[in-house]
């Protein structure tokens, strides 16, 4: 089950911890004039559930916006139910054609019986430069991270005056990231950025929220430069990716690490990288696919 977090008088965070595979952070900001609802989560369910929570917050007569971090399904499955209270879908460009193509559900991936009706919005709203929205006495600004990252279209939201970051997939906390959609060089450089904020918050997209003194930011960019350090080397990716698992043992879902070790490898090579490979790689450590609780 997902539990609010008040992280200040206009800001919260929804969390579904421990965060595992499609098990998402959401959050709001809510202000006299409306709400920002930052991603919504992968089933109908679970997406109308987070949204009667923002509907007890909006103020009568108030907006909503729903700004997506990214176009993965666990952040934006929900979308269309945003719409359909009448609220605006924010996103990037390539975010929200990703989206539109949807639902991704991976049946060859993924066991899950619980989606319902997870339609995608008909439309979206692209964000193409920082945006900075005024809802009543308080600000929420959404901003496009530089370059390719964790996909080629993320977003992320600053509460400036709560010091408060909603990072998306950029920040992963006790779960193993994941990098089939972006750039391990690029989500690495776009941390740098991240930590420019000089944000006091941060709200992962898998994860606890996570004081910035507790260095995430530079534990999520260890783990990706050190996957570029070594995927040029001469061993297997199955013997990198046990060598991941015991610098990380507390890491869920450590079946990923196959996968970016094959985005790496790919990158510092030059090569393509063949998602069919290594999900199956993936896959057979865990031996077949993967079932969800959600």
């Amino acid at each position: 089950m997902s539990a609010v977090q008040i992280l200040s008088s206009s800001t919260s965070a929804v969390l579904q911890l421990p965060g595992g595979w499609f098990r998402n952070n959401a959050g709001w900001v809510s202000g006299r004039d409306g709400v920002l609802l930052v991603d919504t989560f992968a089933t109908e369910e679970r997406s109308r559930e987070l949204l009667d929570a923002v509907a007890a917050v909006i103020p009568d007569g108030g907006s909503l916006r729903a700004v997506l971090t990214h176009a993965h399904g666990d952040h934006a499955n929900g979308a269309r139910q945003v719409a359909e209270r009448g609220g605006e879908v924010l996103a990037s460009p390539s975010a929200g054609a990703v989206v539109a193509a949807g639902p991704h559900l991976y049946p060859g991936v993924f066991e899950c019986s619980t989606w319902g009706d997870v339609t995608p919005p008909e439309s979206t709203t692209p964000v193409v430069e920082p945006l900075r929205l005024d809802l009543g006495g308080i600000e929420a600004h959404v901003l496009p991270v530089p370059g390719t990252a964790h996909t080629d279209g993320d977003l992320v939201v600053w509460v400036p005056d709560d010091g408060v970051l909603f990072t998306g997939d950029l920040l992963f906390d006790g779960v193993c990231p994941l990098a089939f959609s972006g750039s391990v060089t690029g989500w690495a450089a776009a941390l740098d950025w991240l930590a420019g904020f000089g944000a006091a918050t941060l709200v992962p997209g898998h994860g606890p929220v996570s004081a910035v003194e507790e260095g995430l930011i530079g534990r999520v960019q260890g783990y990706l430069r050190w996957l570029l350090e070594v995927a040029d080397g001469p061993e297997e990716l199955p013997e990198l990716a046990a060598l991941a698992r015991d610098r990380h043992p507390g890491w869920l879902d450590p079946e990923r690490h196959v996968v970016n070790l094959a985005v790496a490898r790919a990158e510092v090579r030059g090569t393509p990288f063949d998602l069919v490979a290594a999900m199956g790689a993936a896959l057979a450590e865990v031996g077949g696919p993967i079932r969800l609780d959600v």
